[in-house]
């Protein structure tokens, strides 16, 4: 463990405290217009804030849907 904690706790990792939906999402680049459809990642989200390992407590769904060359709607 590192001094800083855990890596599943920290960075992109990080608990996720707040659950938001929004729409209209600004993106970087481009989204192919053929690509159609959801994007779901599952992951390590303690209620706590702690876990002795990311496979120990609560988790959480993360999710973006793509539609006409958008990222329309993300759900976490």
């Amino acid at each position: 463990m590192s001094v800083e904690g855990p890596f599943h706790l920290r960075g992109n990792y990080a608990p996720v405290l707040e659950e938001i939906t929004a729409f209209d999402l600004p993106i970087q680049g481009a989204v192919p217009t053929e690509l159609r459809g959801r994007y779901v990642r599952n992951g390590p989200n303690p209620k706590t804030g702690t876990s002795p390992h990311w496979f120990v407590g609560d988790g959480m769904l993360h999710g973006v849907e793509l539609r006409d060359g958008q990222a329309v709607r993300v759900k976490r």
